[in-house]
């Protein structure tokens, strides 16, 4: 058939259904008990209001409100999601009793540090951990066990800076000399201090005049605590600019005599390293060297007349962590020391983390009318950190629980809360956080506890911690780190900004405000640590 043909046959069909919609009766008509109906024209070709039609069209087809509507709730679906995930953080940061306090309550307060430590394995660098406290820290208790957690977690080893001579043994690291060194300390009496303010990161100094040997080497480790702090890659001597110094260090290797042979032999032995850089700044001269295999053992040999303010000794990238204990101090030594040699030896260390854990010295002589007086001290020795070391953040240790006889029972310091209450606040004010030893034991007679717990945890004078309750001291404050750490990775594995976790926030306050009950959303994942927690 043709088309034209075709359209005929098409026109004649509408003509016939246009003749019987006009003829047919509106009624329709009636056979037996059934009535048989056809469409009116009018009803076909009914006129519709223009303006209503348009409506319609428009919310049925406008693509750009369709599109904004579905992703609309689609983010409002994501946020829900991950506000139940953050939920698990966000409980601990505000009732978990090993928290931080932190400046604005802000939880990403850590992220500075923990993206430095991330990148020193990658930058093949060294961020160091600077822990200062009182006689808590002796012997390296507190310390080692941050730095094994954290070296194993970022890489490193060795036990970071150490004075050119330690009077005090560490259970960790064995350090001893010969020669013509003299240390003055700036924590001690006046007969222990030097004529002048030049400590450096320490907050101690050995004179040398003429020559001598430090012995650098890891102690033995039955129990297999400390399986990092061995591993030395980077020694560096950090000394004054003026005088005259020479330096050379000898490391134990592994020496292969007769390599090939049958009579091939592999033995231990000092070898001598390879020159070091000198690295100079306008108070501090640093030496440094980058050993071709990791040793335990090494031997620094010191030669002419300079000061001496620490030997580093780290692995060859990765986290260290300083112990620096200063017996009777409470912290305020900062403030009288040398600015310009503390900020150069902040900066040759790259130190992103000052600790300061101080407090209990100042709990017996605190009264109402000192606290002012105290707590503008100690204002003044976190300034002084960081206007000689912009780059770092400040985290506060306040002293832990302390107890004495008191009317025949042993009860907590009657100095000791307020002493907590305002390093906290002054802590705070300045931008520093702050952990709560007192809160993590347990509060008020927590100490008469630790004492008696089996084996103790505490020692018999109700003040220090046994070197196991050090330890757990540690972990404690570990775990409270790793919280942080593991919401740091949580928001960087979803690509949770400032911005978008400002978003999350205002979600949850807008959904707690409604009178509504919320419809459950499942969790977009489940908390690293939340199995673990419960």
């Amino acid at each position: 058939m043709t088309p034209f043909k075709t359209f005929l046959s098409i026109l004649s069909l509408f003509v016939v259904l246009g003749l019987m919609a006009w003829l047919y009766p509106a009624s329709g008509i009636t056979i037996a008990d059934t009535t048989f109906r056809f469409p009116a024209l009018t009803d076909i070709f009914e006129k519709q209001d223009p303006n209503a039609v348009a409506e319609e069209d428009n919310a049925e087809t406008d693509p750009q409100k369709a599109i904004e509507e579905m992703m609309a709730a689609t983010q409002a679906k994501e946020l829900a999601a991950f506000s139940d995930s953050l939920k698990f953080y966000e409980d601990f940061f505000k009732n978990g009793r090993n928290r931080f306090d932190l400046p604005n309550n802000d939880p990403t307060w850590f992220d500075r540090l923990f993206l430095h430590l991330e990148l020193a394995k990658i930058d093949s660098n060294i961020v160091h951990i600077m822990h200062y406290g009182d006689s808590q820290l002796e012997e390296d208790r507190i310390s080692s066990t941050i730095r094994e957690d954290l070296q194993k977690e970022f890489g490193g080893g060795g036990p970071g800076m150490l004075p050119a001579v330690l009077n005090i043994p560490s259970q960790t690291t064995s350090v001893w000399n010969n020669g013509d060194l003299t240390r003055f300390i700036m924590f001690g009496t006046e007969e222990d201090r030097a004529d002048h303010n030049r400590y450096g990161p320490l907050a101690q100094v050995s004179k040398l005049q003429g020559s001598a040997v430090i012995g650098i080497k890891k102690r033995e480790d039955k129990d297999g605590k400390f399986t990092h702090v061995g591993g030395y890659g980077t020694i560096k001597v950090l000394a004054s600019r003026r005088g005259n110094l020479k330096v050379r260090l000898a490391y134990e290797a592994t020496v292969i005599e007769n390599e090939g042979t049958d009579k091939e032999k592999r033995k231990k032995k000092f070898v001598d390293a390879p020159a070091p850089t000198d690295e100079k700044f306008n108070k501090l001269r640093v030496f440094t060297w980058k050993l071709p295999d990791t040793t335990s053992n090494a031997k620094v040999y010191l030669s002419g007349n300079a000061e001496i303010y620490s030997v580093s000794v780290d692995g060859p990238y990765g986290v260290a962590v300083d112990n620096v204990a200063m017996r009777g101090s409470s912290g305020t030594v900062f403030s009288r020391m040398d600015k310009e040699l503390l900020a150069e030896s902040f900066k040759a260390m790259n130190a992103r983390l000052i600790i300061m854990e101080y407090g209990g010295n100042l709990v017996p002589s605190i009264n109402k009318s000192n606290i002012e007086y105290n707590k503008n001290l100690i204002a003044k020795q976190i300034q002084t950190i960081q206007n000689a070391n912009p780059d770092a953040d400040i985290l506060f240790i306040g002293p832990a629980d302390m107890a004495r006889q008191i009317d025949g029972k042993m009860k907590s310091y009657p100095g000791l809360l307020p002493t907590i209450e305002f390093l906290r606040e002054v802590a705070l004010e300045n931008g520093a956080a702050y952990w709560d030893m007192y809160r993590v034991m347990g509060g008020e007679g927590s100490m008469r506890k630790w004492v008696k717990q089996s084996p103790p945890l505490a020692g018999a004078d109700y003040i220090h911690f046994s070197r196991r309750g050090a330890a757990y001291m540690g972990e404690l404050f570990v775990n409270a780190l790793r919280m942080h750490y593991d919401y740091f990775k949580f928001r960087d594995k979803h690509k949770i900004d400032d911005a978008k976790l400002k978003d999350i926030q205002k979600l949850k306050a807008e959904t707690a405000e409604s009178a509504q009950p919320a419809e459950q959303v499942p969790a977009a994942e489940t908390a690293p640590q939340a199995e673990a927690a419960q």
